[in-house]
């Protein structure tokens, strides 16, 4: 093996000491040119491969660390990613806390213009049964209103003598109307932020959009039915905002 490479060599030396034809597109032979070395050329060639090879070396080495930075950048964008979207999360957490605060608030608002509403009906109601509904209370009522506007306890701008029947009867629909628009207004704004009453009066007792105070034995509905409102639920979306409290209906003699 050794000699057949020698032989290879050794023909390839001739084959450069030897004096070929130029070729033709090469032009004009050169005035001057350096004697020709091989020893020299197999030199330049090894040092050139050596060269070749460590270059290749850096190469791989510096494909490694960038693979590494990769790798590294990788995973910070996983965690940053991760970190951001947690961020996110508990951001939400705290507005959807707020959020629902500030609509229970509301909701208490609520009650109280139902309140209000009711107690103006039951008023122009026993208005409407008798000529002269709890007459202690209203002139009791009616003189502080006066008093309120004019700013005077000695002197009243309404009293139970100056309003009639249909006077009273008036200003009671008025309040009411009043009243009931804004309770509306609220029940429409809480309507657009997904916020909807839960039907209670006569549907069965739900557990869970619903919490029983009290139980009522009725013989003219039926068992575990809602008889009574007391304080009305929400919803919020398909979340419960405010259970409904109610009473219920009970079969048979209660204890």
């Amino acid at each position: 093996m050794t000699n057949h490479k020698e032989a290879l060599f050794a023909k390839f030396l001739d084959y450069l000491h030897s004096e070929q034809p130029l070729p033709e597109y090469l032009g004009e032979p050169p005035e001057s040119a350096n004697s020709f070395d091989p020893y020299q050329m197999v030199a330049e060639w090894t040092a050139l491969r050596h060269e070749v090879k460590q270059q290749g070396k850096l190469l791989r080495s510096s494909q490694d660390v960038l693979v590494q930075a990769l790798e590294v950048t990788r995973a910070d964008k996983e965690q940053l990613q991760i970190r951001l979207e947690e961020s996110q999360k508990q951001a939400w957490g705290q507005f959807e806390q707020q959020q629902e605060k500030l609509l229970k608030d509301l909701l208490g608002i609520l009650d109280a213009l139902d309140q209000a509403c009711t107690y103006w009906q039951e008023e122009i109601e026993a208005l409407s049964a008798t000529s002269k509904p709890k007459l202690a209370t209203q002139k009791s009522f009616w003189e502080k209103l006066g008093q309120w506007f004019t700013g005077k306890e000695s002197h009243s701008i309404v009293s139970e003598k100056s309003l009639t029947s249909s006077d009273l009867s008036e200003i009671l629909t008025s309040n009411q109307q009043g009243v009931e628009l804004i309770r509306r207004s609220l029940l429409e704004l809480l309507r657009q932020r997904r916020v909807v009453p839960i039907p209670a009066q006569g549907k069965p007792f739900d557990s869970q959009t619903m919490y029983a105070v009290g139980r009522e034995s009725r013989t003219d509905v039926t068992d575990n039915t809602v008889i009574q409102e007391v304080v009305r639920g929400y919803l919020w979306g398909d979340r419960i905002l405010r259970e409904a409290q109610v009473i219920v209906a009970a079969q048979g003699t209660l204890d």
